[in-house]
């Protein structure tokens, strides 16, 4: 049972690190607490889901290895991170677009956190703050502002209204 618990405590550094990596120093801690579990996927034998309780906050991506977070991981990170996360604010014309299951336009933009590269996620925020999305860039924040036409963010989960 010992190497069980051993073994849970190395899974859970390994996700955070990753997090780290991704999202900054320190983020892993406070991204997923000691509570957390890491299932395994059973095809691989990697980490493959990071779980709080039943929910889960986030999946390893393969082949990259990298964090994909649910609407739940990515409201944890706003609050872990504030204004640090990677994010965009959209006007509302964009917000509609979204909550219609589009992609937003470049134009839908209002505002973009620096450094955000190309596939990282990014949160997907109204002008009121409201988590709307999560995505995932499809080019860099500078090029973001620069773009006045074009899709800028690949949508994976929208919140419900």
């Amino acid at each position: 049972m010992e190497g069980s618990k051993f073994l849970d405590r190395l899974l859970l550094r390994i996700v955070r690190d990753i997090a780290d990596y991704q999202f900054g120093r320190g983020t892993g801690e406070k991204l997923f607490p000691d509570e957390c579990v890491v299932e395994v996927s059973k095809r691989t034998g990697r980490p493959r889901y990071i779980k709080l309780g039943e929910e889960i906050l986030a999946t390893i991506r393969y082949p990259d290895n990298m964090i994909a977070l649910s609407l739940r991981g990515a409201e944890r990170l706003r609050e872990a991170l504030g204004d640090k996360a990677p994010r965009i604010v959209l006007r509302e014309s964009g917000v509609e677009r979204v909550l219609r299951g589009m992609n937003p336009l470049a134009a839908d933009i209002q505002y973009c956190s620096d450094g955000i590269r190309p596939g990282e996620e990014v949160l997907v925020e109204s002008s009121d703050g409201r988590l709307i999305a999560i995505g995932k860039a499809i080019t860099s924040s500078r090029i973001i502002r620069e773009l006045k036409t074009g899709a800028v963010i690949k949508i994976r989960k929208v919140k419900k209204r």
